[in-house]
């Protein structure tokens, strides 16, 4: 069954504004609905769910910012473009009050406005309602719109004293129009339309020259990629990512590879192949994403890892929860008895850090540490953890 075109309410008390609205609203793709008689706005909600509201602020009966109020109320999530003939800090006002009630407020209009401006800023709005699709991902790549962002990750040292010493590179998309998406939103849309080669080289390539941009400023740190399945079975992936580090003059051990768990089910030839490779290559191999899935613990002493990362769905639970603790200290040290080496992931407070140093975890990532931010910011990251939370865990104090 064919999807339906997004739904544009127009709520004006005046009919032939309303209208105008509407046939502008179709040119840019929508269904219409006109509603004059803004008071009908609950039953009109009942029966109707729009995407995209165009709300005319000064009404009889119900003025717009009510009309805010009522849709906040009820958890509106429509785009919401603002139209009114009242002053620039009238309008500003009413802007800010619906974002601060959780509104989605897109756009505003005064009125008289150009019906190609509203035109404009409707085809924007049906841009972004629309599921991403694997085009526009193409069409990103070529336009530089993907970006890197760096989260910082810590190593315990013999003191329990916890340093930066890597990142871990995420991909982030700077649409035009939706603003910075994470990668949860066109990552796994990417790799079904065959990107995951461009998308992972991407991150590679910067990440890389973002290494020896760090290294300008004496800021020595290793990075950390994640790798899709589809690169395990590329058997020219080994020599293209050893040419990247040879072009930039990045030691190879700066760099590791992060693969999902479950991307490695298949034990191909291949997957031996490619895995060895890097390996003899002197690049790291994380096995990504441990404890969830169909954990193979076979796959730790078969497969060439030297680095096991525990998924944050275990990790952000061991302080409330005796299980996942014991399942974490007991990953930690079998990976130690197999000569792995361990990274937390889902650090997000004092509390699990000093859990995880009681355990002798090596690393540790989280939002306790960083978010994820640009290139830019690491060195400043860097000097105020060194400045405020180098210390050892067991003597640092609760703030």
């Amino acid at each position: 069954m064919a999807q339906k075109d997004p739904l544009l309410l127009a709520i004006d008390d005046e009919q032939d504004i309303a209208d105008t609205v509407c046939a502008i609203g179709a040119r840019a793709g929508f269904r219409t609905l006109a509603l004059t008689v803004p008071t009908r706005l609950r039953e009109t909600l009942e029966t109707a769910r729009p995407d995209v509201i165009v709300l005319d602020l000064q009404m009889p009966g119900q003025d717009g910012v009510s009309t805010l109020r009522h849709l906040a109320d009820t958890g509106c999530t429509a785009k919401i473009i603002l139209v009114t003939g009242m002053d620039e800090r009238t309008i500003a006002s009413a802007e800010q009050y619906g974002l601060k009630r959780g509104l989605a407020v897109f756009a505003t209009l005064q009125k008289p406005f150009d019906p190609e401006e509203l035109l404009s800023r409707l085809e924007r709005a049906h841009a972004a309602i629309r599921p991403l699709t694997r085009n526009d991902l193409e069409q990103a790549i070529a336009n530089n719109e993907l970006v890197v962002h760096y989260q910082p990750i810590i190593r315990r040292f013999a003191d329990n004293s916890w340093d930066i010493t890597a990142v871990e590179a995420l991909l982030r998309w700077n649409h035009p129009i939706r603003g910075l998406l994470p990668p949860d939103a066109f990552v796994s849309m990417g790799e079904a339309g065959g990107l995951a080669r461009s998308m992972t080289d991407f991150v590679l390539q910067r990440g890389i020259e973002q290494l020896k941009g760090w290294e300008a400023v004496k800021l020595r740190i290793g990075l950390r990629v994640n790798v899709s399945a589809t690169l395990i079975s590329d058997i020219g992936f080994p020599d293209r990512l050893e040419a990247m580090l040879v072009e930039q003059s990045v030691d190879p051990d700066a760099l590791a590879l992060e693969i999902t768990e479950t991307a490695m089910l298949e034990e191909t030839p291949d997957a031996f192949d490619i895995l060895t490779r890097l390996r003899i290559k002197n690049i790291g191999l994380a096995i990504d994403d441990f404890g969830i899935g169909y954990s193979s613990l076979t796959q730790l002493f078969r497969m060439p890892f030297n680095e096991m990362k525990i998924d944050r769905s275990l990790v952000d639970k061991i302080i409330e929860s005796k299980e996942a603790a014991i399942m974490v200290d007991a990953l930690v040290g079998l990976a130690h008895k197999l000569n792995l080496v361990v990274c937390a992931e889902g650090v997000e407070n004092q509390a699990t850090l000093e859990t995880l140093t009681r355990f002798g975890c090596d690393y540790a990532q989280g939002f306790y540490i960083s978010k994820p931010v640009p290139a830019a910011e690491i060195p400043k990251v860097v000097a105020y953890w060194e400045q405020h939370q180098r210390q050892p865990t067991a003597t640092r104090r609760t703030r």
